[in-house]
């Protein structure tokens, strides 16, 4: 038996309040310049983890922004970001909105990544941040949008269907696997290894059934569709991400598991 998964319309208190905050930062420090604020991630697909999960936004602006107005966004962002909940928060013009081709342009991005990094250069304006001194390009963005036409909800400003031109499936599928001979289950924070391992599955999954899945679904899924000596896998990194369990899994049966699902994804 699972924990309790949260869905937008019965959140924690704390986790709806601190969603609240990021839409209120974007509307105070941009005005008529913003265009909307969105939700997407686990939340949407009624699998969020009170503990584990992220608040993921996507944010959508009239013109690309100046250093300064980053800097004042990431200065508030960083104020109530991990309180309770980590946030990861995209932007990206209405032009590329409404004709998006992968990898767009970003014209900010905060994750608790670049936090010490903000930091830096809130305390000294000479130092570089790539985030800040550039528009850059950012392949996740596709599957924002995908996910956002699927699933998403406006917490502000003109609706999904009227901002965001669809994402096909090819071009999805393809901002998905195209780095996968690199994944690595043990990439950014160890916080999110479980996290990792059920990704993959995800990625896979969306191959055969043609909708994206949550980590939950994409775990069980993945149970159902690996091989039977490796099942046990995928069910430790549900127990670890979603009932907050702990331990270890053997790095050769891991690579086994990730040698199948990429030669999978790849067929």
């Amino acid at each position: 038996m699972y924990k309790k998964l949260y869905g937008y319309y019965d959140l924690p208190r704390n986790v709806a309040k601190q969603i609240d905050s990021v839409v209120n930062v974007f509307r105070t420090n941009l005005g008529n310049q913003l265009v909307g604020v969105y939700l997407h991630g686990s939340i949407v697909l009624n699998a969020f983890h009170h503990k584990t999960g992220d608040i993921d936004i996507l944010v959508v602006v009239e013109a690309a922004m100046d250093v300064c107005t980053k800097l004042s966004i990431a200065k508030d962002i960083i104020a109530i970001d991990g309180k309770p909940r980590p946030l990861e928060i995209s932007a990206i013009t209405l032009h590329e909105a409404r004709h998006w081709k992968t990898p767009g342009q970003c014209v900010f991005h905060y994750s608790d990544y670049w936090t010490e990094q903000y930091k830096a250069r809130l305390e000294d304006d000479s130092v570089a941040l790539y985030v800040v001194d550039y528009e850059f390009p950012d392949a996740d963005v596709t599957s924002y949008i995908k996910l956002l036409k699927q699933s998403g909800i406006t917490l502000y400003g003109k609706e999904i269907a009227e901002t965001f031109a669809d994402v096909s499936d090819e071009d999805f599928w393809d901002a998905i696997s195209a780095e996968i001979d690199d994944y690595d289950f043990h990439d950014y924070q160890p916080r999110y290894f479980a996290s990792n391992i059920l990704i993959l599955g995800r990625i896979l999954s969306f191959k055969i059934e043609k909708k994206i899945l949550s980590k939950f679904d994409g775990g069980l899924w993945m149970i159902e569709h690996v091989p039977k000596e490796l099942q046990y896998l995928p069910k430790r990194a549900m127990d670890i991400w979603f009932n907050d369990e702990e331990g270890e899994l053997p790095e050769e049966e891991l690579k086994k598991l990730k040698d199948y699902l990429i030669s999978e994804i790849k067929k």
